[in-house]
């Protein structure tokens, strides 16, 4: 058969050539983030960067498809890095303590009663940019929740930062538990850059004691006395502290019952939101602490320390009593790198 020809009625005017549909580009929050701006905060803020921590910053303003796990040791500035980094983005952004974030998350599936998925989305909002702050994992009962939530917050689309102590092969070391976290580990590792700010150098024991936490103070001996009447503070619908002062923002507290009750952190995450500033007085000598009072210490000042709540302390030793204890809490380097926030009395 020979080719098919087409008679003039038949012909059809030329098609039109559709244009070409633009190529979508995905801009990623990390964008916005440059060396050239972490320096000038760090210049505006009177910090002479060390070695290691310029390097982190180079690391950090790098393109990065989701995210970055940020982890050195205590006191090296990865919170202050990673606040600065997060300053820089433009779109909705959320900063959580990993205290705060477990608090959150068990909030949605408990109260309102939503599956985690959607409980991770109602923990996210519209944000576009998750600071999580401090990661850890010590027990085998956060490691079952964060490695549900970590693969399910990874597999979305949401740019992160986390920031911790331990680089991610060392969460939850115990081999007994260690199984139990691995999904999320790789889930870290698959999704995230890892980036470790060198050093041992703890810029906390040069604090200016200025604003916030750091404005707080550390005495040894009893508090001065004040005539008072146990005050009732609500920590839920069923449950509340005796306070011995609680006026004008300040919560006045014995360490019997602030860190010796039946005190959780969620309890201290609500009174850092309710107080703006905190009187702890009576802390023992840390030899002689039972080991979950002491864990709770540790505890109360991750949540003071993030919520920027000013702590006054009356204790029966220094300081440095703390570093040597024989029970010490897990994670008692960032406990006692805290301690050296506040001034002495």
């Amino acid at each position: 058969m020979g080719p098919m020809s087409s008679s003039p009625s038949t012909t059809q005017p030329d098609a039109e050539i559709p244009a070409e549909t633009p190529v979508e580009t995905t801009v990623s929050p990390w964008d916005d983030v440059s060396a050239a701006s972490l320096l000038e905060a760090a210049a505006e803020a009177g910090h002479t960067l060390d070695a290691e921590q310029l390097e982190a910053i180079e690391a950090l303003a790098a393109p990065h498809a989701r995210g970055v796990y940020l982890h050195g040791a205590v006191g090296r500035g990865k919170s202050w890095l990673a606040d600065r980094v997060l300053a820089q983005i433009a779109a909705p952004t959320k900063r959580l303590h990993v205290h705060g974030f477990l608090k959150e998350l068990q909030h949605h599936m408990a109260v309102q009663q939503l599956p985690l998925p959607e409980a991770v989305a109602a923990l996210i909002g519209d944000a576009r940019f998750l600071l999580l702050d401090e990661f850890h994992v010590h027990d085998i009962a956060d490691a079952i929740m964060l490695r549900r939530t970590l693969v399910t917050l990874l597999e979305g689309d949401t740019a992160l930062l986390m920031t911790s102590n331990y680089p991610p092969e060392r969460l939850l070391p115990n081999p007994s538990f260690h199984d139990a976290v691995l999904p999320a580990i790789e889930a870290i590792e698959e999704h995230l850059e890892t980036v470790h700010l060198g050093g041992e150098h703890d810029y906390r024991e040069q604090s200016e004691h200025t604003g916030g936490f750091a404005s707080g103070s550390w005495r040894v001996g009893e508090a001065p006395s004040q005539a008072h009447d146990v005050v009732q503070v609500s920590l839920s619908a069923t449950r509340s502290l005796n306070a011995l002062a609680a006026g004008e923002g300040t919560l006045r507290v014995s360490w019997d019952e602030l860190c010796y009750g039946n005190v959780s952190v969620g309890d201290y995450l609500t009174l850092a939101r309710d107080f703006e500033r905190f009187e702890l007085l009576g802390v023992p000598n840390p030899q002689f602490m039972d080991p979950e009072p002491f864990q709770r210490l540790a505890y109360l000042l991750d949540v003071l320390v993030d919520a920027d709540r000013p702590l006054d302390v009356w204790a029966a030793t220094g300081r440095e009593a703390f570093a040597t204890a024989m029970r010490r809490p897990r994670d008692v380097e960032r406990l006692t790198s805290r301690l050296q926030l506040l001034r002495e009395g």
